[in-house]
């Protein structure tokens, strides 16, 4: 049994953790301000923000106490950086396989169903052991950490309509404790986990036109496996 540890805002990262859990045999440990990784090893799936490791991850993988693990890092057709090596360089064990897997994009929501099929060797891997292994530090725009939750914030505007009733569903879960009954501060990463979580759909993101035509560029469907 291997836990899978598993950071989500829109939920794409969380429907590859419910997949690679069933066939692990273990849980989905949802990442939170005081989530602990440990064990002998675990699974970690985790979004590209921004080319960037969304804040929450990044201090997960400071705290780990697993001895090893395998990374999985979920983008939405676009770029993804160097997320993956990134992550390598704040996990304090041994990284033993990694992998980029595209899912629909949280802002373009433009269709994409995930596979699960080419994670098989991965979860392979992470399930009888192996060497450690080291990610490539992959190309990385020039600006990607440039700001990057504030660009966000200006290009993605997040709305409250009339029909929020002040419940506080999203700060109650909010991973930043941005948000405050449908208004967001300037902590807010734009993980969209308040729009998914509001029981009355009263949230809902407003586009620039720059990133509007940026997410109408050709899709990048590949997902890339890291082994040895």
């Amino acid at each position: 049994m291997i836990d899978v540890y598993c950071f989500s805002g829109a939920g794409h990262s969380a429907e590859v953790a419910a997949y690679c859990a069933e066939r692990l045999g273990g849980r989905v440990i949802s990442i939170g301000a005081d989530t602990v990784c440990r064990g002998e090893r675990a699974l970690i799936v985790f979004p590209v923000y921004c080319e960037n490791l969304p804040p929450p991850v990044a201090g997960f993988l400071r705290r780990a106490e697993a001895g090893y693990a395998a990374l999985i890092a979920t983008y939405g057709g676009m770029s993804y950086g160097r997320a993956l090596y990134d992550a390598q360089q704040l996990f304090p064990g041994s990284v033993i396989a990694g992998a980029y897997v595209p899912t629909e994009h949280s802002l373009a929501r433009d269709g994409w169903r995930f596979d699960g099929a080419p994670l098989a060797p991965l979860l392979a891997k992470i399930s009888e052991g192996g060497a450690e292994i080291m990610l490539p530090k992959t190309p990385k725009h020039i600006l990607s950490d440039f700001a990057p939750a504030w660009r966000s914030r200006i290009a993605a505007k997040l709305v409250r309509g009339g029909n929020c009733v002040g419940c506080n569903a999203c700060g109650a879960t909010c991973p930043m404790g941005a948000m405050r009954q449908g208004r967001a501060n300037s902590a807010c990463i734009r993980c969209l986990k308040c729009v998914r979580v509001c029981p009355r759909h009263a949230l809902c993101v407003h586009l620039s036109p720059v990133l509007s035509y940026y997410l109408r560029r050709r899709r990048c469907n590949d997902t890339v496996v890291y082994l040895n």
